[in-house]
């Protein structure tokens, strides 16, 4: 009996090979590394955490200098001639306005004569003085430093201010003639919002978070929690009190591991002084959070450690059979012809049926190609011939706008304008399709910038409300002020749009309406174009952004496309880093809706 067992299990070669080669190469990777795994995860977690601090503080740190440089640039006035006496009052005038205009940050921007009286000064709200007369309402700051050191030759950086719009800090620079001779002092009140949010906004993990305090220990920017709130003074911890004596804290040592200002539960924190300013800036990750990293790969570790080796010894002879690699072996030839990949060759060396199955799977995806090159060539030259037309038609229009064929009005001008602009994003359109017919991944050029979308929408409803009025279709913008610019390339997003409002239009019934709204999602804004047309079923939806697609109903209704146009559009949208999606229901209408990235 034991005989016959023995030979019925190791009759089989591929199957002895595999249950050998399983058992070798799980069991004993899977324990020296497991082992080795654990020890490691132990020693170096530590130094990940305080790394990710480190990087963290670094970041911000950099952001807070950049900002500091960057409103003491704009402060440096140097004034392009030699005079000694002070800037033209009109001149200040237009000088604080474009100041203004140029850092938004700025609440309130002033000249200083060299005698310590304001000349000129602004508001954020458009409120301004000139200083001209004794009973104008401008101040002595003579005696401020913020006149005194700038008066001196050097810039100034004041002490932060807790107001209740926020922390504000002063600055003030010298303003220098041609010969560089200080002529005057020009100070600014500017807002901290900017810093504040990036430090609230900056997270470790889950639950850690920043902490900014000023040169005197005072909270500027952090995680507001029993009673500790913005400008509360805590200098009386040892930890701001060490780094206000310009001590750095790495997050390494095993003091740096105590318990939180804010929650009284144990943290792991690092914090460094910003040199030049005077400002501290510390990390503070709960433990809780923190360990939570290396408890779950621990286990994970050890979880799968385990379960590989009671696995390989229990199923090896079960599952080690000569099945394994050629299914295995079609499956991933499966998945590569899914994925539009016909080069990849299923290799099967068997010496049986499955080698003759490994064979014909090749010829199988050969055939297929085949069909996706036939297909590709006559996308190409479909796509060619129409790029023939429609070079014809951009000539003959730019021969009218030119007066070739006589005068044209002004009204005739502006439509033959926007006949003009749908042909050139037809020709673009066609390019875009021959695109897609060389190249599998339909590679499409787009330059990014920061756009207002509403600009987009009002042109787009310029351009089809022709198409609209034939069917008796309102056309609606829900507008918003509050709208942020997009990143995106102004043509394409214009072409996603008519895409959308097109589709809207021609899948629609009359006297139907279109709508385009706004709104914001985190750092992007979404874009809906919603209908109340003949709709989408369950099953087209599934296939809606698929190459040469055409939803039922469009068949039905005997409505021309290629099929490429909701393709295109979801490869423009992924591009320019976004994503489009839909909802519809047949007899009640469909929204598109796409987001993109704003600027914030």
């Amino acid at each position: 009996m034991n005989s016959a067992f023995f030979r019925l299990i190791f009759r089989s070669e591929l199957r002895n090979k595999f249950a050998l080669f399983f058992i070798i190469l799980a069991s004993v990777p899977a324990l020296i590394l497991g082992g080795v795994a654990l020890l490691l995860i132990d020693i170096s977690h530590r130094h990940d955490v305080a790394n990710l601090e480190a990087q963290l503080i670094d970041e911000k740190t950099s952001e807070i200098e950049k900002f500091f440089s960057d409103t003491l640039g704009i402060l440096e006035l140097r004034v392009g001639f030699t005079q000694t006496s002070e800037i033209a009052s009109s001149e200040q005038k237009f000088l604080l306005e474009g100041l203004m205009e140029e850092h938004r940050a700025f609440e309130e921007v002033s000249f200083i004569g060299l005698e310590g009286r304001e000349s000129a000064k602004r508001f954020r709200d458009g409120t301004e003085f000139l200083c001209q007369r004794e009973e104008d309402e401008c101040n002595d700051v003579s005696r401020l430093p913020k006149f005194q050191i700038p008066a001196a030759g050097k810039n100034f950086i004041g002490a932060v201010s807790y107001t209740l719009s926020g922390p504000v800090i002063t600055f003030s620079a010298p303003v220098r003639n041609r010969n560089d001779d200080i002529i005057q002092v020009l100070s600014a009140e500017v807002n901290l919002s900017q810093v504040v949010r990036s430090i609230e906004n900056a997270r470790l993990g889950a639950a850690g978070h920043l902490l900014l305090l000023d040169r005197d220990g005072a909270l500027i920017a952090g995680r507001e929690h029993r009673g500790v709130g913005i400008g509360v003074d805590l200098s009386q911890f040892e930890r701001v009190g060490r780094l206000m004596e310009g001590e750095q804290l790495g997050g390494l040592d095993e003091e740096d591991r105590y318990r939180s200002i804010f929650t009284h539960e144990p943290v792991v924190g690092a914090g460094k002084r910003i040199g030049g300013i005077g400002w501290l800036l510390m990390a503070e990750w709960p433990l809780r959070d923190a360990d939570a990293i290396i408890d779950d790969v621990k286990n994970q570790v050890l979880r799968v450690t385990i379960f590989g080796i009671i696995a390989v010894l229990l199923l090896a002879f079960l599952f080690a059979n000569r099945l394994l690699q050629p299914i295995a072996a079609l499956k991933r030839g499966a998945a590569e012809i899914e994925e539009g990949n016909f080069e990849k060759q299923v290799v099967i060396r068997t010496n049986d049926e499955f080698q003759e199955l490994g064979s014909a799977f090749n010829k199988m995806a050969q055939g297929l190609k085949r069909l996706q090159e036939l297909k590709n060539e006559f996308t190409f030259i479909a796509a060619h011939e129409l790029r023939t037309p429609v070079t014809a038609i951009r000539g003959y229009i730019s021969m009218i706008r030119e007066g070739t064929a006589g005068s044209v009005s002004e009204t005739a001008r502006k439509y033959l304008d926007t006949v003009w602009e749908a042909n050139e994003r037809l020709v673009r359109l066609i390019n875009d399709i021959l695109e897609i017919a060389r190249s599998e991944a339909g590679r499409i050029k787009i330059e990014v910038f920061a756009v207002d979308i509403r600009e987009s929408v009002r042109s787009v409803f310029e351009e089809t409300k022709p198409l609209a009025d034939e069917k008796k279709l309102s056309l609606a913008y829900e507008r918003s002020d509050e709208l942020r610019l997009v990143l995106a390339d102004t043509a394409r997003l214009k072409e996603i749009l008519v895409n959308l409002v097109s589709n809207a239009i021609k899948y629609n019934r009359e006297g139907g309406w279109v709508k385009i709204s706004h709104e914001l999602e985190e750092n992007f804004l979404v874009t809906h174009v919603e209908d109340n047309g003949i709709g989408i079923s369950l099953e087209d939806q599934k296939h809606m952004f698929g190459k040469f697609f055409r939803a039922d109903s469009a068949r039905v209704q005997k409505i021309t496309g290629t099929g490429l146009g909701m393709f295109i559009t979801k490869e423009l949208v992924e591009k320019m880093g976004g994503t489009i999606w839909l909802q519809s229901e047949e007899g009640k209408g469909s929204r598109f809706s796409f987001k993109l990235p704003a600027v914030s």
